[in-house]
């Protein structure tokens, strides 16, 4: 017998991420259901209740008309040739490409417990990765550094998922300071690259802090969600959202920097400021009816997955959209 998984041990943490961790997360792709699932009225094309655009329809085979079928679905040529009424049965194609926009660029380098931003993002991307997967979708990931954007086209295979790990690890590995030293190209560029890539119909979720999701995004979003669905998870540290009473000392893994502390004005400032900024982003995806899911960075990743995408119940998290 399989000795079941005690999320606990799924819990990554620290300054960096590693392959080994992100593709143990497979073991609750079972328990995550990325798409709410919609009630299947009939076995008729036209009545399948569905959220995923663009999905096709393969036709399985021809019948006898009974009552309630849709009589749009009536095969006219079959129905004359026989003398008796026959409709199309069609059956829906379940594979879609799901994409995972990861932001990977400098300020993603910050956590105050637990994990880095970073690796909460990346832990999240591969959760998802192998959720996609196990249920059949074609995974594909596009992970965004400061200077680039590397693409993992989209496969329906292990290959794929594996490819986006080693991917986001030498991404995120390559991060050395929350402060690009030659500045970083914003996330519009993420978003103009992931329309390039993104066929009609493909599932997107972008992984990111959100820090400068901004009027600049708001064409490439609108754009990007007339043929494919997205999803915005945010990445948030508290201490970025509120400065600390007391002094305290910060370090990157390496070296270490006294924060001093702070007057109260000074941390109503920094307070007023980051609100605005998140409200922003609220704002935004409000206007395009983007689903906004945060995640706290100082929580364990697991649970919150769970709590968001897990089958038994919706995520407590969601802000409305």
């Amino acid at each position: 017998m399989q000795k079941a998984i005690n999320h606990n041990d799924l819990n990554i943490r620290g300054a960096y991420p590693e392959v080994a961790p992100l593709v143990r997360l497979r073991h609750i792709a079972r328990q995550l259901r990325l798409f709410k699932p919609r009630v299947n009225r009939s076995d008729q094309a036209g009545n399948l209740l569905t959220r995923y655009r663009g999905r096709g329809m393969n036709f399985e085979e021809v019948r006898y008309y009974q009552p309630g079928d849709d009589v749009r679905s009536i095969d006219w040529r079959v129905t004359a040739r026989t003398g008796k009424t026959h409709t199309k049965l069609f059956q829906e194609e379940r594979e879609r490409p799901v994409v995972i926009l990861l932001d990977l660029r400098s300020p993603m380098f910050f956590g105050s417990q637990n994990a880095f931003k970073s690796v909460a993002a990346c832990s999240i991307a591969s959760a998802l990765c192998w959720a996609g997967l196990q249920h059949g979708d074609r995974i594909g990931a596009l992970l965004f550094s400061d200077h680039g954007v590397d693409t993992v086209r989209p496969r329906r295979s292990h290959h794929a998922v594996l490819a986006a790990i080693h991917g986001m690890v030498e991404t995120a590995g390559a991060l050395d300071s929350p402060i690009a030293s030659g500045g970083s190209q914003p996330l519009s560029v993420l978003l103009e690259e992931a329309r390039r890539i993104a066929r009609p119909g493909s599932a997107l979720f972008l992984i990111s802090d959100c820090h400068d999701m901004d009027e600049s995004c708001e064409q490439p979003l609108y754009l990007l969600t007339r043929h494919a669905d997205l999803q915005v998870l945010r990445i948030t540290d508290p201490l970025e959202q509120q400065l600390p009473e007391q002094a305290m000392t910060i370090s990157d893994g390496k070296q270490r920097t006294f924060l001093g502390k702070s007057s109260r004005a000074l941390r109503q400032q920094f307070a007023n400021h980051q609100y605005q900024v998140r409200e922003q982003t609220a704002q935004l995806c409000r206007r395009l009816h983007l689903p906004l899911v945060d995640f706290d960075n100082t929580q364990p990743v697991v649970p919150l997955l769970l709590s968001t995408y897990g089958d038994r119940q919706p995520s407590p998290n969601r802000s409305p959209a």
